[in-house]
């Protein structure tokens, strides 16, 4: 339990840089092109009083959504469960997090582009932990396998 946690904590800070460092470039290449750009929906700079706080909050949403998807490998452990349904569940349940934020709070089905793009690198993400699970799924019954050769 301990280490999921500090497993969870991590990839919230991970998530929060990766993403601060994102906006920043973000913006910095807008800046020096001389074209505004700005990675955030002019709907949720609506909430706060200044750009500054939403770009904070911001970055603490994909904090967010890193947690989320940190916290939500403990399915992959229970093995009473095939593999298909503990991706379905995964899935569910990471995106009982992303879909409110990506709808409600940003807003983004009013600039498809950005909704599309966003969709997308939720959808590569997914394919990234299903391949990693898999790995080390076929990885740990190998391992198996090899141990009840040795016994026989």
């Amino acid at each position: 339990m301990k280490k999921h946690i500090i497993k969870a904590a991590k990839s919230f800070a991970f998530s929060c840089t990766i993403s601060m460092i994102a906006l920043f470039l973000i913006e910095a290449i807008s800046a020096a092109t001389g074209h505004r750009l700005s990675p955030l929906t002019p709907e949720f700079i609506s909430y706060f009083p200044t750009e500054t706080i939403a770009f904070e909050v911001d970055i603490l949403l994909y904090g967010l959504f890193g947690l989320a998807f940190s916290s939500m490998t403990f399915i992959y452990e229970k093995d009473s469960l095939g593999f298909v349904l503990q991706n379905i569940i995964y899935c569910l349940g990471t995106s009982v997090i992303w879909i409110p934020v990506v709808t409600f709070i940003w807003q983004l089905w009013k600039y498809p582009p950005a909704l599309i793009s966003t969709i997308l690198g939720f959808f590569l993400t997914y394919v990234i932990i299903n391949i990693v699970v898999y790995n080390t799924t076929r990885k740990d019954i190998s391992d198996v396998n090899r141990m009840l050769e040795t016994i026989e």
